[in-house]
């Protein structure tokens, strides 16, 4: 990769308004932020995104708005007045995009839908996420992330074979569709610049983990039985792609699918007489001789700790791992040095952590730290004062519940 690093941020004088609550549309909006864009946050004089008051907290601020709601500014507006939304209709005027996502039918009850919007402004990229998109039979279904992995066959082939389904520890759907969301928006202002005219986007959660669940499609599609969970290939039922306890109670990750990587293992764990000749680069198929391998596995991994075996093994090349606790990760060499997670400064929570930019490219650095995560309405006096409001308007606004200043949830 070359030294060279541009200054210039790649998304830089693009505005957009985040209407959204939570995880999909704050983890999409994230993405864009680091990137340079302007995202302003348009919350109600409330309590502002939800996110504001999960626990725990670092200092004043919810530790988890902190790390989602970085690089973004915030303007309290209340929209259900008509001076509020005549305040957003002018933010409308000069943004690029708009991220919401409200149920179904929401926006455009407020006067506030895609087509109203257009009118103003020709250029708009209008992104809405829901949970199962803008039509269709579950269009008004409330869903959270179990609801759409439930739906979307995700439970189906993840758990161990014969217990119940198991939930994830990471909010799967969400993401998904933040990131889904964020790459439509960027195909979206790309194909403005050809066409010069905006479009409507429409992500759906579910429509997003559907597109996640390839590998257990391709057996339906091709009219062969989808095994259950922890019975498929990549899914428990290959003993060389498994988890194992280990002496101390941790586990490893097992991940020798070529038939080199298996065989090389199985020489290791002194059991030579189970190499297989080297048909195939990969193991193909969860066969019936399986169940006794895992056995076999079980017991061997048992005898030793996991840092033992990983000692023993970690630099034979079989694709093996520790199963890491959550603070193993964050503070592992290899997270450190990717900047996965750093250290910055924040002026209500003091030194904070923060994630990292995943994205790591020859010529643009990606900043996670130009705005620190805001308060609710930090911004609001500064937006109105772009839009050409004088100070005793603005004061008056703030008299009269349209906006909420600065406040310091």
């Amino acid at each position: 990769m070359s030294n060279g690093r541009s200054n210039v941020l790649p998304l830089e004088g693009l505005r957009v308004l985040d209407l959204t609550r939570l995880i999909p549309g704050a983890f999409c909006t994230a993405i864009l932020g680091d990137a340079g864009a302007e995202i302003v946050k348009v919350e109600d004089t409330d309590t502002g995104d939800y996110e504001r008051e999960i626990r725990p907290f670092i200092g004043s601020m919810a530790s988890r708005f902190l790390i989602l709601n970085r690089n973004k500014k915030s303007i309290s507006l209340n929209l259900k007045k008509k001076e509020g939304k005549q305040i957003f209709l002018k933010l409308v005027e000069s943004a690029d995009v708009i991220v919401e996502g409200f149920r179904p039918g929401a926006m455009k009850k407020l006067g506030l839908d895609y087509e109203s919007l257009r009118e103003i402004n020709q250029r708009l990229v209008y992104c809405s996420i829901s949970s199962f998109g803008q039509d269709g039979p579950y269009r008004d279904v409330v869903a959270h992330d179990i609801n759409i992995l439930g739906l979307a066959g995700f439970f189906h082939v993840t758990g161990i074979k014969g217990g119940a389904p198991v939930i994830p520890g990471i909010q799967i759907a969400d993401s998904v569709a933040g990131t889904n969301a964020a790459m439509a928006i960027l195909f979206a202002v790309m194909a403005r610049e050809k066409t010069g005219t905006g479009q409507m986007i429409d992500i759906s959660m579910f429509d997003g983990l559907v597109s996640w669940m390839f590998d257990a499609s391709r057996s339906a599609f091709a009219g062969a039985s989808v095994p259950e969970k922890g019975k498929g290939r990549l899914y428990g039922g290959l003993p060389n792609y498994n988890l194992y306890k280990t002496k101390d109670g941790k586990h490893l990750a097992v991940g020798s699918l070529e038939t080199k990587f298996k065989n090389a293992l199985l020489k290791k764990l002194g059991r030579g007489d189970l190499t297989e000749e080297e048909k195939g680069r990969t193991t193909q198929d969860v066969s019936d001789s399986d169940e006794a391998l895992h056995a076999i596995f079980r017991e061997a991994f048992l005898t030793k700790t996991r840092d033992e075996w990983m000692q023993e093994l970690g630099g034979l090349n079989i694709c093996i791992s520790p199963v890491n606790s959550l603070e193993e990760a964050i503070n592992h060499p290899q997270a450190t040095y990717r900047k996965m997670v750093l250290e910055v400064d924040h002026p209500s929570a003091g030194r904070i952590k923060q994630i990292g930019s995943p994205l790591k490219m020859s010529n643009i650095s990606f900043d996670v730290s130009r705005l620190p995560a805001p308060r609710l309405g930090e911004h609001s006096r500064e937006m109105l004062a772009s839009l050409g409001y004088e100070v005793g308007e603005i004061d008056e606004l703030v008299r009269d519940d349209i906006i909420r200043d600065n406040g310091n949830r």
